[in-house]
């Protein structure tokens, strides 16, 4: 399979394949992954994907289940006024969630995709108090804030074989009141090419280490979970 991407001429109708799960697409992840970097792996595979609607193209399967993960978000407590960051925020579609439920919030949204922040960027150009970076947020150069959120954006399977504990560990230190971020349960979901799931228990034990009442979340959807963590 992986010859497919050995002379830089792939071309495939991407109307014609599902990327969600088609093997061509996770062939060509760990190809670009094994000859770039994970950075540029994760760029090269959205923008494979860019041709398709935009909850997919952020990776998806649909609207629900893209939500289903930001209800579980807002169980965290209360985040009236409070400055919130989202680590890999697409689209922004998070804020749109958020100002369903809370008022008064700051939000910042980064992303490594510069087509993602060039359109959330256009689409929340007159919203106060909402703002988006195009960023590698694995480099930690964050703003500081009081909460930092991660959907679906600790999934992508890395080189780096302790991840995703060192990115749990910078946001729990920056955030000052707290963090939630989901991931995929290895119990009823595959890793994939390009996706890793996760152990959640081992997940929690790790937060625990941080902060001994961290909360597992595994009601909400069928193949994840969400880990809720507060300095309250």
């Amino acid at each position: 399979m992986l010859s497919l991407f050995s002379n830089n001429n792939f071309n495939l109708d991407l109307n014609k394949i599902d990327l969600l799960a088609s093997p061509i697409a996770d062939s060509y992840y760990v190809f670009m992954q094994q000859n770039e970097s994970t950075t540029n792996a994760i760029m090269q595979y959205h923008r494979m994907r860019l041709v398709l609607p935009e909850v997919k193209t952020l990776g998806w399967r649909d609207a629900h289940t893209q939500e289903s993960r930001f209800a579980a978000f807002c169980r965290w407590g209360d985040l009236n006024g409070s400055k919130i960051l989202d680590l890999g925020c697409g689209y922004g579609d998070l804020k749109y969630f958020l100002d369903e439920c809370f008022d008064e919030f700051e939000y910042i949204g980064v992303d490594l995709m510069p087509e993602f922040i060039a359109t959330a960027r256009q689409r929340f150009a007159h919203v106060e108090l909402t703002h988006f970076i195009q960023m590698d947020f694995s480099a930690g150069d964050w703003p500081p804030v009081d909460v930092i959120f991660a959907s679906g954006s600790l999934n992508y399977r890395s080189n780096d074989l302790q991840h995703p504990y060192p990115i749990i560990s910078q946001m729990w230190e920056q955030a000052r009141l707290g963090i939630a971020f989901n991931l995929l349960d290895d119990r009823k979901q595959e890793s994939s090419g390009f996706i890793q799931a996760y152990d959640p228990v081992r997940i929690l034990d790790f937060c625990r280490q941080l902060d001994p009442h961290a909360e597992l979340l595994i009601d909400y959807h069928p193949e994840d979970f969400t880990i809720l963590m507060r300095k309250l």
